[in-house]
This record gives C-alpha cells, structure tokens and sequence, in this order.
C-alpha cells in the first residue's frame, strides 16, 4: 500500500492547548507587578523571604507537604525575622511576625501552584 498523499489533520486530533510556559510567565509578571505595589520596608522583606524559600525549593521540601504545618510556618517566619535584624518593641515584633507568617503562606502558595502546574504539564511528581 503506498502511503503517500495520506495525511493526517494532527492539529484535529490533538487540539490545541494554551502554552504552558506563555501562561505560566504572564502569572508571573502579574505577580512580579503587584509586588511592586508593596510599601518600600514590605518589598525590601519579600526579597528576603524569596532569597530564604529559595533554598527549599527541592523535592521533598516541607513547603511541597502536602500539609504543611503552623510550627514550620512559625519557624521560617521566625528566621526571616532574624535574618532582618530589625529593631522593633515586642508588640511591633508581633505584628510584624504575624505578618511574615502571612507572606509566607501566600509565597508558598505561589510556588506550590508553579510546582503543581509544572508537574502535571512534564512528570509525575508526586507530594508525600
């Protein structure tokens, strides 16, 4: 049998769907833009909050459990306060804590998103 001049239509067997890495960079320019927004001493301590999750961006790091708990919540807050080295009275220390606790959560919670995303476009990753 020749199979010359027999085509398949791989564009209607297959339909399209939005580019991962297109979307995901649009979300992230968002992001990136809103953060701007951020009064100046909060973007200087989401900079430090970044540069800190950095290092559990890793396979198997608490912040991919898949329910991640207060106490390490509490406990990289409570190191991102230290690494600041900000002069505060134990009330204003308070607060802010109680707010880095916050962007920590909302920072996990983009980059949870970002991993989920990127494992279910690529490989099975799994959270244990």
């Amino acid at each position: 049998m020749d199979m010359q001049g027999f085509h398949y239509n791989l564009d209607a067997l297959f339909p399209s769907e939005p580019d991962f890495l297109e979307d995901e960079e649009l979300c992230q320019k968002d992001y990136e833009y809103l953060k701007r927004l951020y009064p100046k001493e909060v973007r200087l301590i989401a900079s430090v909050l970044e540069e800190y999750l950095d290092r559990y961006e890793y396979e198997g790091s608490p912040m991919y459990a898949q329910y991640p708990d207060a106490v390490t919540i509490y406990r990289m807050a409570n190191e991102i306060w230290k690494m600041l080295s900000m002069e505060a009275d134990r009330e204003q220390e308070r607060h802010w804590k109680n707010m880095l606790q916050v962007m920590v959560c909302q920072e996990m919670y983009v980059r949870r998103r970002r991993h989920d995303k990127f494992c279910r476009k690529f490989q099975d990753c799994r959270r244990r």
